[in-house]
Protein backbone atom coordinates (compact mmCIF):
# COMPACT_ATOMS: atom_id res chain seq x y z
CA UNK A 1 0.00 0.00 0.00
CA UNK A 2 1.47 3.33 -1.05
CA UNK A 3 1.49 6.47 1.04
CA UNK A 4 -0.82 9.17 -0.28
CA UNK A 5 0.75 12.19 -1.88
CA UNK A 6 -0.51 14.63 0.73
CA UNK A 7 0.87 12.58 3.62
CA UNK A 8 4.17 12.26 1.78
CA UNK A 9 4.30 16.05 1.29
CA UNK A 10 3.59 16.62 5.00
CA UNK A 11 6.31 14.16 5.93
CA UNK A 12 8.78 15.96 3.68
CA UNK A 13 7.76 19.28 5.26
CA UNK A 14 8.32 17.84 8.74
CA UNK A 15 11.70 16.46 7.65
CA UNK A 16 12.63 19.87 6.24
CA UNK A 17 11.65 21.48 9.53
CA UNK A 18 13.83 19.05 11.47
CA UNK A 19 16.82 19.64 9.18
CA UNK A 20 16.37 23.43 9.34
CA UNK A 21 16.26 23.19 13.15
CA UNK A 22 19.53 21.25 13.14
CA UNK A 23 21.11 23.77 10.79
CA UNK A 24 20.01 26.73 12.89
CA UNK A 25 21.45 25.20 16.04
CA UNK A 26 24.67 24.47 14.13
CA UNK A 27 24.76 28.17 13.17
CA UNK A 28 24.41 29.08 16.85
CA UNK A 29 27.30 26.73 17.67
CA UNK A 30 29.43 28.64 15.17
CA UNK A 31 28.47 31.83 17.00
CA UNK A 32 29.44 30.25 20.34
CA UNK A 33 32.80 29.17 18.88
CA UNK A 34 33.39 32.73 17.66
CA UNK A 35 32.68 33.98 21.17
CA UNK A 36 35.16 31.56 22.71
CA UNK A 37 37.93 32.36 20.25
CA UNK A 38 37.38 36.13 20.36
CA UNK A 39 35.96 37.12 23.77
CA UNK A 40 34.09 40.42 23.85
CA UNK A 41 31.66 42.41 25.98
CA UNK A 42 27.96 42.10 26.64
CA UNK A 43 26.94 44.75 24.11
CA UNK A 44 28.52 42.85 21.22
CA UNK A 45 27.06 39.58 22.48
CA UNK A 46 23.63 41.25 22.43
CA UNK A 47 24.21 42.50 18.88
CA UNK A 48 25.32 39.03 17.76
CA UNK A 49 22.27 37.42 19.35
CA UNK A 50 20.00 39.98 17.73
CA UNK A 51 21.52 39.26 14.30
CA UNK A 52 21.23 35.52 14.91
CA UNK A 53 17.53 35.83 15.71
CA UNK A 54 16.97 37.99 12.62
CA UNK A 55 18.59 35.25 10.51
CA UNK A 56 16.62 32.58 12.40
CA UNK A 57 13.35 34.40 11.73
CA UNK A 58 14.19 34.85 8.06
CA UNK A 59 15.06 31.18 7.60
CA UNK A 60 11.85 30.04 9.33
CA UNK A 61 9.83 32.49 7.23
CA UNK A 62 11.36 31.13 4.01
CA UNK A 63 10.71 27.56 5.20
CA UNK A 64 7.05 28.30 5.91
CA UNK A 65 6.59 30.35 2.74
CA UNK A 66 8.17 27.86 0.34
CA UNK A 67 7.11 24.58 1.89
CA UNK A 68 3.71 25.45 3.33
CA UNK A 69 2.47 28.49 1.37
CA UNK A 70 3.13 30.75 4.36
CA UNK A 71 0.72 28.99 6.72
CA UNK A 72 2.00 28.77 10.27
CA UNK A 73 1.56 25.21 11.52
CA UNK A 74 2.40 23.86 14.93
CA UNK A 75 4.19 20.77 13.72
CA UNK A 76 6.59 22.96 11.72
CA UNK A 77 7.76 24.53 14.97
CA UNK A 78 7.70 21.10 16.57
CA UNK A 79 10.00 19.88 13.80
CA UNK A 80 12.34 22.80 14.40
CA UNK A 81 12.46 21.96 18.12
CA UNK A 82 13.03 18.26 17.42
CA UNK A 83 15.85 19.11 15.01
CA UNK A 84 17.48 21.47 17.48
CA UNK A 85 17.18 18.90 20.26
CA UNK A 86 18.58 16.10 18.08
CA UNK A 87 21.54 18.26 17.07
CA UNK A 88 22.15 19.30 20.67
CA UNK A 89 22.08 15.72 21.95
CA UNK A 90 24.13 14.19 19.12
CA UNK A 91 26.56 16.74 17.73
CA UNK A 92 26.69 20.02 19.66
CA UNK A 93 29.42 19.04 22.09
CA UNK A 94 31.94 18.15 19.36
CA UNK A 95 32.47 21.56 17.74
CA UNK A 96 32.86 23.19 21.14
CA UNK A 97 35.35 20.59 22.35
CA UNK A 98 37.57 21.57 19.41
CA UNK A 99 37.60 25.14 20.66
CA UNK A 100 38.82 24.01 24.08
CA UNK A 101 41.65 22.18 22.32
CA UNK A 102 42.48 25.38 20.43
CA UNK A 103 42.73 27.37 23.66
CA UNK A 104 45.17 24.87 25.13
CA UNK A 105 47.46 24.61 22.10
CA UNK A 106 47.03 28.05 20.55
CA UNK A 107 46.67 26.50 17.10
CA UNK A 108 43.61 27.79 15.25
CA UNK A 109 44.02 25.38 12.33
CA UNK A 110 44.06 22.40 14.68
CA UNK A 111 40.81 23.70 16.18
CA UNK A 112 39.26 23.97 12.73
CA UNK A 113 40.37 20.42 11.91
CA UNK A 114 38.80 18.98 15.06
CA UNK A 115 35.64 20.98 14.42
CA UNK A 116 35.30 19.75 10.86
CA UNK A 117 36.26 16.16 11.59
CA UNK A 118 33.94 15.63 14.55
CA UNK A 119 31.03 18.05 14.24
CA UNK A 120 30.35 17.69 10.53
CA UNK A 121 30.80 13.92 10.62
CA UNK A 122 28.22 13.56 13.38
CA UNK A 123 25.83 15.90 11.57
CA UNK A 124 26.10 13.73 8.47
CA UNK A 125 25.38 10.61 10.55
CA UNK A 126 22.35 12.26 12.18
CA UNK A 127 20.97 13.48 8.87
CA UNK A 128 21.60 10.08 7.27
CA UNK A 129 19.69 8.29 10.03
CA UNK A 130 16.82 10.76 9.76
CA UNK A 131 16.65 10.45 5.96
CA UNK A 132 16.71 6.63 6.09
CA UNK A 133 13.87 6.68 8.62
CA UNK A 134 11.80 8.99 6.40
CA UNK A 135 12.41 6.78 3.37
CA UNK A 136 11.50 3.65 5.36
CA UNK A 137 8.22 5.20 6.54
CA UNK A 138 7.32 6.35 3.03
CA UNK A 139 8.08 2.96 1.49
CA UNK A 140 6.25 0.88 4.09
CA UNK A 141 3.10 3.03 3.95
Amino acid sequence: MAVSTSIYQELLFLGSSVLVGMGLFFLYDILRIFRRILPHGNIWIGVEDFLYWIIFTGVVFVLLYRENDGMVRGFAFGGLLVGMTCYYLTSSRYPLSGVDLEKNTGNTWKCAGVFCASGVENLEKSWGILWKTIEKVCESG
